[in-house]
């Protein structure tokens, strides 16, 4: 249940491109500490990544959970 919640929030970000947080602009520049910055573009690209692992985490989080429930339930009948 925790991956299910983890990555159901990067799901709900939408189309949004942030920067800690912050939400970015096209042409403008993510700069963080340690002196790593990256584009518009570029942020957008690893959040549309992020989005994918999301689905990937939901789905595997919802089969867990079914596995989960058949067990109990087969368990209990027998």
């Amino acid at each position: 249940m925790t991956t299910f919640f983890i990555n159901a929030e990067a799901l709900m970000n939408g189309n949004a491109v942030e920067c800690d947080g912050s939400p970015m602009r096209p042409g403008q520049w993510c700069v963080r500490v340690g002196g790593e910055s990256h584009s518009y573009d570029e942020e957008k690209k690893n959040e549309a990544r992020g989005e994918l692992v999301g689905y990937a985490g939901v789905g595997l989080g919802t089969l867990g959970i079914a596995v989960f429930i058949t067990n109990e339930i087969t368990t209990r009948r027998r």
